[in-house]
């Protein structure tokens, strides 16, 4: 395993195309003081969050929004960044796999000898609420063969094209450039590669190595909503499971009305079809959209084999909620949802779930609480409820419960992509850690390992943050096609060279790898 503080991943200079190769450097101590050697260890565990397992192929993704983006298009002052198309979303499960494999080569902290209790995951296990991602996720944490297509059995359907009547300049297109066409614009203009074979080696089937410990899920809005923004409806799930893609949006709309629909807060909703450009693609079912049981159900299926709900009870399953608490070893771990339903990709909760959590807290005696969720708590401002429906309840409200249980060590979290640490109340007065841990979707594609330990009176939260490990090199990453563990590594190159992040030049070099108190720290309590 590549952990940070021996060795760290990172973006080295840039060539005439913006391009960047990585580098291994020389890893980061943790920063603060170290508890001391009689410092008894209480908990071990890894967190991941944002896997983002994504059908690629789908025809209910709507990459055509993304390219006004781009820092070439003429809307990119006004439309800084969309997010609903990226190079390495391809390479997903590929990457998950990965990431299982380091996890399992993690067998106890760095501090002790004490074996790691659980791995959890907050959320966005799935990129667009379908039901075939969610069914590949699951193989891949539990182990078995995956086989991450869908539609054709034949050819890929996703928009990265060599066929001259489907190539569009505006996605990668790793197979090249088509007869009569110019080339693409991430390899014309940003520096991309060409791979040949790819588009045939990421439909593959392999054999998932699934995780030796105990693991436990958060759930996230992208694992409910489409694009993590949408409610589905009869007309989505037409479009996900039939067969025709979207290519050109009608010429009639207004775009600032489209964009003015994709939003954080609900009610959320995409352009109609209606006047576009289609084109034909292979139907399947199995990209139907999650019903709202789905997740739950899928996690509580292992207690009907006489095995752990990963942190889902039979409560869950009566109830249909998928928030959870569970005791271990003098911690409560409490994991909530904070998906609004209703629409927008921020979150809230439904009084209901806000009602329980203060019961669970008020209950929880002597036991140490950690909070999980999928958003962080400043993103907790969706409070969007149509009329008839219960009221959200939102940050301002959650944090002044929060704050009067003395209980609550730490809060850890996903949704922003990035590492960050800050405290949330009165450092030394009283409050809780509020941990972030980066996707694996997008730069830098870590995971973070926790150690709890007590010294003396106090305790101290270690935190180290760490690669998957796959090639750094992209002649090696894409010199057998066929190995997962090399796609992995192509998928983290693709990452740390996203185009339109490079306008924001300090989502890569400070936002999304966190500075160095984001990534490894003692953090006292």
């Amino acid at each position: 395993m590549s952990d940070s503080r021996r060795q760290r991943i990172v973006r080295g200079d840039s060539n005439e195309f913006g391009w960047v190769n990585l580098d291994a450097v020389a890893g980061e101590p943790l920063m603060g003081n170290p508890p001391s050697a009689q410092a008894e260890p209480l908990l071990t565990f890894v967190h991941i969050s944002d896997l983002h397992i994504c059908d690629a192929q789908s025809p209910a993704r709507v990459e055509l929004m993304d390219r006004f983006a781009d820092p070439h298009h003429p809307m990119s002052e006004m439309v800084p960044f969309v997010g609903a198309y990226r190079a390495q979303e391809i390479l997903t499960t590929q990457t998950l796999e990965s990431m299982v494999r380091t996890v399992n080569s993690i067998r106890h902290g760095f501090h002790s000898d004490r074996a790691v209790d659980f791995v959890l995951a907050t959320g966005d296990v799935t990129d667009n609420a379908q039901a075939n991602e969610l069914d590949w996720y699951f193989t891949l944490m539990e182990g078995g063969t995956v086989h991450p297509d869908s539609g054709s059995t034949e050819n890929w359907e996703g928009v990265a094209q060599r066929d001259p009547a489907r190539y569009d300049r505006s996605y990668w297109n790793p197979e090249g450039t088509p007869p009569g066409c110019e080339d693409d614009f991430p390899r014309s203009l940003y520096g991309f590669p060409t791979v040949h074979g790819l588009t045939h080696a990421v439909r593959q089937p392999f054999s998932a190595t699934g995780l030796v410990h105990t693991w436990f899920a958060t759930h996230g809005n992208h694992d409910a909503l489409l694009q993590g923004t949408v409610p589905p409806n009869a007309e989505l799930v037409e479009i996900a499971t039939g067969d025709k893609r979207l290519l050109e949006l009608s010429p009639d709309l207004d775009l600032t009305e489209v964009f003015g629909g994709w939003t954080m807060v609900g009610p959320a909703g995409y352009a109609s079809p209606a006047g576009g450009t289609f084109r034909e693609q292979n139907a399947d079912p199995r990209r139907r959209f999650n019903e709202a049981s789905d997740w739950a159900r899928l996690h509580l299926a292992c207690l009907d084999k006489g095995h752990d709900g990963h942190g889902l009870t039979q409560a869950n399953a009566e109830a249909g909620t998928k928030y959870w608490f569970r005791d271990v070893d003098g911690f409560r771990l409490i994991s909530m949802d904070t998906v609004n339903i209703h629409g927008g990709w921020q979150g809230s909760l439904d009084e209901r779930q806000f009602n329980w959590l203060k019961e669970t807290l008020n209950s929880a005696g002597s036991l140490r609480c950690i909070l999980f969720s999928h958003h962080p708590l400043h993103s907790l401002f969706n409070d969007y409820a149509p009329e008839g429906a219960d009221r959200r309840v939102a940050r301002e409200e959650l944090e002044e419960e929060l704050l009067q249980h003395k209980e609550i060590i730490a809060w850890f979290a996903g949704h922003d992509h990035d590492n960050r640490v800050r405290y949330i109340g009165t450092e030394g007065v009283n409050g809780f850690w509020h941990i972030l841990t980066a996707s694996l979707i997008d730069w830098p594609q870590q995971g973070r390992l926790v150690e709890i330990l007590r010294d003396g009176d106090d305790l101290v939260i270690a935190t180290s943050v760490f690669d998957h490990d796959s090639p750094i090199d992209l002649e090696i990453a894409t010199s057998e096609l066929s190995d997962p563990i090399n796609l992995a590594g192509l998928s983290r190159i693709l990452s740390a060279n996203h185009w339109q992040r490079r306008k924001q030049n300090e989502y890569f070099n400070d936002l999304a790898a966190g500075e160095a108190a984001d990534r490894n720290r003692y953090l006292w309590l």
